[in-house]
């Protein structure tokens, strides 16, 4: 068991992020022993040998409030990393050096309160930016801005703490549950077409935008397409199961029929493919409403509605719009008894929010507490692909497996997300061929 000697100050903030890099990621036991006179923080191994992590953060506050924007830098800084040739480490605090004597080494970025900020998102409530839809923008991110959006940099400290405790004589094996896939499908229109005016509305819109390849497009699926075009689910779940893997469908709930989105969540076919996919192995996730944002009765009014209709227990799922406020949003879902979240991910550009590549618990930063709720951040978005970042199909591909490596490498958990309105359309209809060779890759 290891020891990590540190001062008593934050010890809550403290305590979580050795909790997620040391017991989550790399599955290490240890005891933490508050150390007054403790600098920075020290590791100390069963044989003796020690590790210095500088604190750059907490130690440096004196008592005083961490969440303000004065406490964020204006770029992060690269430290040239000890063990890996040609390989940088990207921290948010600290200093860009390492050195290793008489059995202690020293790693001048504070590896902890870095990986705090990433995870808690408390950059996030500092910051006053928000868009139309009331979401921080990927750009106002230090993340973004400092160019290591596209990095897994929690998992990378993670790695990094590793590797120096074994030079130090650390001998446990390295915690790796291996790269898993997660296939999330927010189904915010079950169907295109609810009767035949809607379906003559569709032709009626491409003749109107004057585009002759879509009009032939719908023409052949008006005369000859039975199927509406985003009941896509029977062929989702096959291609899951033929993969391996399993697909996660998330509902609206009942809501009026003016909200953002709306569908009738009695209608028979939604009813019938809620039991569908619940029968067939795979998962009925929760989607709170564009109008339950900030208001907790509403969202937990609409999960009762969808626990109803499903034959199985709904207690996962993904913010509408992505809509998220650090840390309410995360309470909301704790207070409905929720498993996890899986919201946090940018709308406008694909990549790791939070600096991790597998799931976590997340920590409320107002009331200093690790919750039960966990986050399974959203690393990829076909909305995001398509129209935020204006890739071709082919691009997009090329991003998605650039940035599955970084997960393969740390054994962790590549979520996407692909509306089944993004399949059977002029638009999307060739985008098909990126998911499917990205799911069976």
């Amino acid at each position: 068991m290891l020891r990590i000697y540190t001062q008593p100050t934050y010890s809550a903030e403290k305590d979580y992020a050795f909790f997620v890099l040391l017991g989550e990621l790399l599955g290490i036991s240890y005891e933490v022993v508050p150390d007054p006179a403790a600098e920075h923080y020290r590791i100390v191994l069963p044989n003796g040998a020690a590790l210095i992590v500088e604190d750059h953060f907490f130690g440096k506050l004196a008592g005083g409030e961490y969440l303000g924007k004065e406490n964020i830098p204006d770029r992060a800084l690269a430290l040239p990393h000890p063990f890996e040739a040609d390989e940088m480490v990207t921290g948010i605090y600290g200093r860009p050096h390492w050195s290793a004597a008489d059995r202690t080494m020293t790693c001048g970025t504070d590896l902890f309160a870095s990986a705090f900020f990433m995870l808690s998102r408390w950059e996030e409530y500092v910051l006053p930016d928000r868009d139309e839809h009331g979401r921080f923008p990927a750009d106002c991110s230090l993340a973004l801005r400092s160019g290591f959006l596209d990095r897994p940099v929690v998992n990378e400290y993670a790695a990094l703490l590793y590797q120096m405790l074994q030079r130090l004589g650390w001998n446990q094996p390295l915690k790796n549950v291996g790269f898993r896939m997660h296939l999330s499908h927010d189904v915010d229109h079950p169907l295109l077409w609810w009767s035949t005016a809607a379906r003559l509305k569709t032709l009626a819109g491409s003749i109107t935008r004057f585009n002759p390849g879509e009009f032939r497009f719908w023409l052949t699926r008006h005369l000859w397409y039975k199927k509406d075009p985003y009941d896509v689910f029977d062929e989702w779940m096959d291609l899951s199961e033929k993969n391996g893997h399993i697909s996660h469908f998330n509902f609206l709930g009942a809501r009026p029929a003016d909200s953002n989105c709306w569908y009738p969540l009695d209608h028979p076919f939604v009813q019938n493919l809620v039991k569908k996919i619940a029968e067939r192995g795979h998962i009925v996730g929760f989607h709170p409403s564009y109008e339950s944002f900030g208001r907790p009765d509403l969202l937990e009014q609409e999960r009762r509605s969808l626990q109803q209709v499903s034959p199985v227990e709904v207690r996962t799922g993904r913010q509408h719009y992505l809509r998220f406020a650090a840390p309410f949003t995360w309470q909301d879902w704790e207070d409905a008894g929720m498993d996890w979240d899986s919201t946090l991910g940018y709308a406008e550009a694909e990549g790791f929010r939070c600096g991790i590549c597998c799931e976590f618990p997340v920590f409320n930063i107002m009331t200093r507490k690790m919750l039960h709720l966990r986050e399974k951040p959203l690393l990829a978005m076909d909305v995001s692909l398509a129209h935020y970042r204006r890739y071709t199909p082919e691009m997009a591909f090329t991003k998605l497996m650039q940035l599955r490596k970084h997960v393969e490498k740390h054994g962790g958990e590549f979520v996407l997300l692909w509306h089944n309105s993004s399949w059977n359309t002029y638009f999307w209809a060739p985008w098909q061929e990126v998911y499917r060779s990205f799911i069976s890759s």
